[in-house]
């Protein structure tokens, strides 16, 4: 369960947490750089691992498990938006989920500073709540 501070920085942050999910970027396969020359011949240091397979599968672990984060975060929007139901208020969360800043959305939806903090807050508590049921 998150908190309000929790659900308000997952909104700020949505834009970039969804590229990353849709660019794959911890899916990228890499299989490292091969040695030369003496450091080849040499023993590898304690406590580490020269099996590439084993190396790659450990990493695509914690990959996943920094994905799954990622897309469980950006879930409680994705599952919930369809509770708020002032139309002013939802195009701000549209607003800030596209990364817009809380200027332009000013600007955009012809706001004042205290009308969009409030509309945010609405959007916190509602997505707060949500979370119970």
């Amino acid at each position: 369960m998150y908190s309000k501070n929790d659900i308000r920085q997952i909104i700020q942050d949505y834009h970039w947490l969804v590229r990353l999910i849709d660019s794959k970027v911890y899916e990228c396969d890499s299989t490292g750089i091969g040695q030369y020359g003496i450091e080849s011949a040499m023993p590898r240091a304690k406590g580490t691992t020269g099996d590439k397979v084993l190396v790659r599968v450990l990493r695509n672990e914690k990959d996943r498990k920094k994905t799954e984060n990622m897309i469980s975060r950006t879930s409680i929007i994705d599952n919930h938006e369809h509770l708020i139901e002032n139309e002013k208020t939802y195009h701000i969360l549209q607003l800030m989920k596209q990364g817009e800043s809380n200027r332009r959305i000013k600007i955009l939806l012809k706001i004042g500073h205290t009308n969009l903090t409030k509309r945010i807050e609405d959007i916190v508590n509602i997505l707060y709540e949500a979370q119970d049921n």
